[in-house]
């Protein structure tokens, strides 16, 4: 794969993203599933929160490790010693967390199955990049560490970290709108079961 279309695929990441997000969002106002706010909907409702606490207090870990290092060195520490996209699957956590927020089981299942589609081909492209970077290093380092799913190691936190404050601060503005999810999912429960705006019902 040319330089090109692996730049294009890393350029391309977050507006697919944002574009993608967007129409999920909207079928997610505009949906109620059947028991909405009742029985084991009020579990997934619990679980999506978790998840999204999880993926916030996750990327800062994985940011805390590569901030200001990416494509100038190898970080294999933390988070990075478990899985070699960690950033990825924080976020995967969040946009699942979302739709089980949300008690809509089918839309968290699309977004998932979505999600893990789309960047299995921006990890794959990101990695073709990463090897011409470093080599046999990075080789070395995939051989040892899985792509996506973390194995449940101890994460190897040898040394200490200097964190960019610039970075940092950039990086709790990102993580900011894990956690305001909580609070706009809130705010589309109770709007659905007041409606407030007319709403398709549809059961599983």
């Amino acid at each position: 794969m040319s330089p090109s279309t692996i730049l294009s695929a890393e350029r391309w990441r977050k507006p697919v993203s944002f574009f993608f997000g967007g129409v999920w969002l909207a079928a997610a106002v505009l949906t109620v599933p059947r028991g909405f706010e009742d029985g084991w909907h009020e579990a997934l409702e619990s679980t999506g929160f978790l998840l999204l606490i999880v993926a916030a207090l996750g990327r800062l870990w994985a940011y805390a490790h590569i901030g200001g290092r990416k494509n100038q060195q190898l970080c294999c520490g933390g988070p990075y010693s478990l899985c070699r996209n960690p950033l990825y699957f924080f976020s995967f956590l969040g946009v699942t967390g979302v739709g089980l927020a949300l008690q809509n089981l089918l839309l968290a299942g699309v977004v998932a199955g979505a999600f893990l589609f789309y960047y299995a081909w921006v990890i794959r492209n990101e990695e073709e990049r990463l090897l011409a970077l470093f080599g046999p290093a990075f080789a070395t380092y995939c051989e040892n560490v899985p792509r996506f799913w973390p194995k449940l190691n101890r994460p190897d936190e040898a040394g200490d970290l200097v964190i960019s404050s610039r970075l940092f601060t950039r990086t709790l503005g990102e993580v900011f709108w894990f956690l305001a999810a909580i609070i706009l999912v809130e705010l589309i429960g109770l709007a659905k079961v007041h409606l407030l705006w007319p709403t398709i019902v549809f059961g599983y």
